[in-house]
């Protein structure tokens, strides 16, 4: 590879690691935060304790968790690129097999919904999504950082790390709403064993048309948010000549 194209990858990989080392220090820090705030007096509320033996049911957490294994595999990536100088070795090329359809069908689309769909309920009315006594644990830092910050991490990996848009969508879109059926198979499966569903706005809509018209809109909302990646893709990296030379 020559010195004019290790400068060109160079001046993305480096603001992409930064990317990486800023989703995975925010994500632990504000995970640690949550934990040791959670106090003996915290977990004597009952709407607390529930909220935390229910954080795996969460989609937040689900995101966090797609998040930071994304970044560590972007940045496992690009670091073994760098120590390649830009050579792709085999472990490489099986992370990037991963990495890849991660971010287009599970990190993009559900950072956007997750952020969109709690924040409108949480506009409207704050205990629909959560209970006011949960700020005692998940303060208005840490909310933003599971809920807002959850955006710019993605889209500051849209800017740095150039795609081709892909000539079929079947296979990513069989990957996504996979994970949607996964996520709606664990919440379902934890009303059947409690009577309860685990965000508070479900419990108030189900047994109405309502229940179906959120999920509907929510699965909508991915839809459209997947769509967008492509169109801002397109826009970004539009006279993108050769992709390998800088991915």
């Amino acid at each position: 590879m020559s010195s004019s194209e290790l400068a060109n990858r160079s001046s993305l990989i480096y603001p992409r690691m930064l990317g990486y080392v800023a989703t995975l220090v925010l994500h632990v820090i504000t995970a640690v935060h949550i934990t040791t705030t959670f106090t003996r007096e915290a977990a004597n509320d009952a709407a607390v304790k529930e909220f935390h033996d229910n954080q795996h049911k969460f989609m937040t957490v689900w995101n966090v968790y797609m998040q930071m294994l994304y970044a560590a595999l972007g940045l496992s990536c690009d670091v073994l690129s760098l120590s390649n100088e830009g050579k792709i070795s085999s472990l490489q090329q099986t992370l990037k097999k991963i990495r890849d359809p991660m971010f287009s069908n599970i990190v993009w689309p559900y950072a956007f919904t997750t952020s969109f769909v709690f924040w409108s309920a949480y506009s409207y009315d704050r205990s629909l999504i959560l209970p006011p006594s949960v700020d005692q644990t998940l303060t208005w830092g840490a909310n933003h950082v599971i809920h807002t910050a959850i955006m710019p991490v993605v889209l500051w990996e849209l800017v740095f790390r150039p795609r081709k848009t892909p000539e079929t969508h079947m296979a990513n879109l069989m990957m996504m709403y996979g994970y949607a059926a996964g996520y709606l198979t664990v919440i379902v499966s934890s009303y059947m064993n409690t009577g309860t569903w685990v965000y508070p706005i479900l419990n108030i809509l189900y047994g109405t048309i309502y229940f179906y018209i959120f999920l509907g809109v929510s699965v909508l909302l991915t839809q459209i948010f997947y769509s967008m990646q492509w169109y801002v893709t397109s826009i970004l990296w539009k006279n993108l000549k050769d992709i390998k030379k800088v991915n």
